[in-house]
């Protein structure tokens, strides 16, 4: 069903509110065809510490249409399990945003890669704040 790579992010937000400024950045992504969501769900975590989460899917209607077209291609993926091992890293009175994609733009390298008997063997990210702390560490080399 899902021939890309999936990746995964969950997006933490202070208090326990959503308010919509980042729908435009990923409906840009999904209708570039960069990225197709797999599921989206936001996780509610209040001062007490009990948590809630809603998938895309479950949203009503005026708060689902936001996300068309992300929608269209929304599914229900994550477990429970997953959910609740996602709220549980949250901070208390917070709000997070966890996404699951597919990376379209590797289509055209994938069935390059394929086609002369290649086969992805590992892949992996390397976070922002590493790459930073190793170009301090190697212009203080310099």
């Amino acid at each position: 069903m899902y021939t890309y790579p999936l990746e995964y992010a969950l997006v933490i937000f202070e208090g326990n509110k959503f308010n919509g400024q980042i729908v435009p950045e990923l409906m840009d992504l999904s209708q570039h065809g960069i990225v197709r969501y797999v599921d989206i769900v936001f996780i509610r975590k209040d001062a007490d510490g009990s948590s809630s989460s809603i998938e895309l899917n479950d949203l009503d209607r005026e708060a689902y249409e936001q996300f068309v077209p992300l929608g269209e291609y929304v599914d229900s993926f994550f477990s429970q399990e997953d959910l609740d091992m996602a709220a549980s890293k949250l901070p208390n009175n917070s709000a997070a945003a966890l996404f699951l994609w597919e990376n379209l733009w590797t289509k055209n390298i994938s069935n390059a890669i394929a086609a002369s008997g290649g086969m992805l063997f590992e892949r992996g990210q390397i976070p922002a704040d590493v790459v930073e702390e190793v170009r301090q560490e190697l212009n203080a080399q310099q």
